[in-house]
């Protein structure tokens, strides 16, 4: 398992073959837990400290639960957007067992994060630095997956990838917007 993870973080190509080729659903989800859990769980620790340990453990396995869900689903629309941008047909399955290890960074920088907490002040801006390199570098590895299972070349890839994220911020972001302009409109 060892030797996988590292072929993923920092031998991408040869890793994500290596993955592609034997589906590993619940490694994938194991080392999606552990990774995003250890950087989250810092962050809710510092935002929930006055609270409870359970009540921080309870707001943990709800934001790991929502995060495993949009994984899933983000899979999902990734599968069918690269369908119909012309990609050969690819194995979803393989494609979801891939993109829990994609997640890894997030393992690597939680020290980082640990650092920045410990301590305090302006070493706290290492918590949203971190998060940035770990959303860069997770988008690579969602790029590198694309490539193993659907057969298409980096830059497509990149192309599909971009325009999936692209499409998700306007669906998240579009209800927030119109429902703020309806407000102002109502009371201005």
């Amino acid at each position: 398992m060892r030797r996988k993870s590292f072929d993923v973080l920092f031998e991408p190509k040869q890793g994500m073959v290596e993955l592609a080729k034997k589906p590993t659903m619940w490694r994938s989800l194991f080392y999606f837990v552990i990774s995003v859990g250890a950087f989250i769980g810092v962050i809710t620790n510092v935002v929930f400290a006055d609270q409870s340990i359970a009540v921080r453990f309870a707001v943990l396995v709800g934001f790991l639960l929502i995060k495993l869900v949009a994984l899933a689903c983000y899979g999902c629309f990734l599968h069918g957007l690269s369908d119909i941008c012309g990609a050969p047909g690819g194995d979803i399955r393989s494609f979801l067992c891939i993109l829990g290890f994609t997640t890894l960074p997030y393992l690597v920088l939680t020290p980082i994060a640990l650092l920045g907490v410990r301590f305090g002040g302006i070493w706290l801006l290492l918590i949203p630095f971190a998060g940035l390199v770990g959303l860069i570098w997770w988008f690579f590895l969602v790029v590198r997956a694309l490539q193993v299972v659907y057969l298409i070349n980096f830059l497509r890839a990149s192309a599909i990838v971009a325009f999936s994220l692209f499409l998700l911020m306007i669906i998240m972001f579009m209800p927030f917007y119109l429902g703020t302009k309806m407000i102002a409109l109502k009371l201005g």
